[in-house]
């Protein structure tokens, strides 16, 4: 088994801060550990065969995520490589294989395209800089001692400690596929080239399962929101056509409009348990505060009343770890339905078993 990490990451990057943070953490690593770690970086003054060696034999492969990552032919490369070693492991194996992935928000100003992986956030009361504009901006503008930039390395050393426990097995050098089966590249006209082999594309958005999400904003909990997002980012990436208020709020909206046209188009309505949204739908929030959930609580009613046997295929109700199902709205029969009970930040719980049944098509009135 591979006993060492690799950090790969673009040419576009700052070097001085991309190789500071990989010490870093991997002196983070080592004092978690309490023995010296081998660790080791995919940068770009490495040659290519030797960057595909180091990746080829890795236990864990730490990427520094950012948009010029994806742009960038050699961190394709090392990235393509590593999911290939990946797709070897058996499929009961697999789970366990998860935590030799170690991504790294790096800069986050951009969103994914398509197929592309995106890293996990990391909670803690700390951890909006970090969430919002990933650890180079963390690292330019905090000092290295800062709270910060501590919680940051010690959480990514605790991922990269877990993956080196079950590493991944080493290539052999027989066993390294030719750069183009792992890096996609144009191919030549008339050229006899073998295709590469490329992620499939996602779904396109018109014809995907279209998913409303309801919970109620807190000016008193913040941190919701954020959760909230990451659910509406997961599900987006698991190619479901996600309406989220959020992904609209950069211009103006008649909310009273947009809400009544989402929730008449939706094939699923999803609704995020919290004590604020439980108030407003059962109607026990002071006057003037949280009418969108409120407002939302009327149309929702209604569909129970009007379709009481099979409502719950359409209306499908989450709960984060924070919460609890006592902090969704109860009404006649709502204690027995099913509940989703998801980890927005990682997609743990149910989230594959909620995909899963999204991606079924409309449910049914």
């Amino acid at each position: 088994m591979a006993s060492y990490f690799v950090t790969s990451y673009a040419e576009a990057e700052n070097p001085s801060y991309a190789a500071r943070f990989h010490d870093d953490l991997t002196e983070e690593v080592t004092r978690q550990l309490g023995r010296k770690v081998d660790a080791r970086t995919c940068d770009p003054t490495v040659p290519a065969e030797e960057r595909r060696q180091l990746v080829a034999g890795a236990g864990v492969f730490v990427m520094l995520w950012s948009s010029d990552y994806f742009e960038d032919h050699g961190c394709l490369g090392d990235w393509q490589l590593f999911k290939y070693r990946l797709g070897r492991v058996p499929a009961q194996r697999r789970q366990a294989c998860l935590p030799t992935q170690v991504l790294v928000r790096w800069r986050t100003a951009a969103s994914p395209r398509p197929g592309e992986p995106w890293p996990r956030m990391i909670v803690g009361d700390v951890m909006a800089d970090y969430n919002k504009d990933g650890v180079y901006k963390v690292v330019r503008e905090q000092s290295p001692d800062s709270p910060v930039y501590r919680y940051v390395l010690r959480q990514l050393a605790g991922r990269v400690r877990a993956g080196l426990a079950t590493p991944l097995q080493a290539l052999a050098p027989d066993e390294i596929p030719p750069p183009n089966l792992v890096l996609p590249r144009p191919r030549p006209t008339g050229s006899a080239m073998p295709q590469p082999i490329v992620p499939q594309p996602a779904k396109p958005l018109a014809s995907a399962p279209r998913a409303l999400i309801s919970y109620a904003h807190d000016e008193t909990d913040p941190e919701h929101d954020k959760e909230v997002r990451a659910l509406a980012d997961l599900l987006k990436r698991g190619g479901i056509n996600v309406r989220f208020d959020q992904y609209v709020d950069d211009e103006p909206q008649n909310w009273l409009r947009w809400m009544d046209a989402e929730m008449k188009a939706a094939d699923y309505i999803l609704t995020v348990a919290s004590p604020a949204y439980k108030r407003r739908v059962e109607h026990r929030e002071r006057r003037g505060t949280g009418r969108g959930a409120t407002w939302e609580a009327g149309y929702m009613l209604d569909e129970v009343y009007e379709n009481w046997g099979t409502w719950q295929k359409r209306f499908l109700r989450i709960v984060f770890p924070r919460f609890t199902a006592d902090d969704l709205p109860t009404f006649s029969g709502s204690a027995s339905v099913s509940v989703y009970r998801i980890d927005p930040t990682t997609g743990d719980g149910d989230f594959d078993r909620l995909l899963a049944y999204l991606k079924r098509g409309p449910a049914a009135p």
